[in-house]
């Protein structure tokens, strides 16, 4: 979530008592500070992380590490990219590794598939020529396109001949 006042920087949020009334505010730390400088305690950087350190946010949508820390959950999909560090370490923690090492198919299983591909490849450019042919009156070619379809799905494809 970004500042509410300056629309800029990652904010936190705030809540003040402002005529018996509680009211949440998201602001940035140098906001926060420019708008309520009576908070200059030994308490007040602490809650903000340092004087001069910054909170590290999510650009897109806000986020900070530690609300990720504290609940498990990550804001966006940009997250990802903006704690690609800390998250590395956080996975490598968990897993012991940061790469998939999972199985990959055997030689058989990759040419069945590359054989159903050109199959279904070669199944659609049958059908569109034989659209084509009828939608030109030519007949004689859409019925031999239609024979060649009809081998084409022959039993090895679970067609019927």
């Amino acid at each position: 979530m970004l500042c509410s006042n300056c629309g800029k920087s990652p904010a936190q949020r705030y809540t003040r008592s402002v005529n018996g009334k509680e009211v949440t505010l998201h602001l940035c730390a140098e906001c926060y500070r420019a708008l309520y400088p009576e908070k200059k305690s030994d308490f007040f950087p602490s809650l903000l992380k340092g004087v001069g350190e910054r909170v590290r946010a999510c650009p897109a949508c806000g986020t900070t590490f530690e609300e990720f820390r504290r609940t498990g959950l990550l804001g966006c999909a940009q997250c990802y990219t903006a704690f690609r560090a800390e998250l590395t370490d956080t996975v490598r923690g968990i897993q012991g590794k940061v790469g998939h090492t999972g199985r990959r198919p055997d030689a058989e299983a990759e040419k069945k598939y590359d054989e159903m591909r050109e199959y279904v490849v070669r199944r659609e450019q049958l059908k569109e020529r034989l659209e084509q042919a009828l939608r030109m009156g030519d007949y004689e070619t859409a019925r031999q396109l239609q024979r060649a379809l009809k081998a084409l799905n022959g039993p090895q494809h679970g067609g019927v001949q």
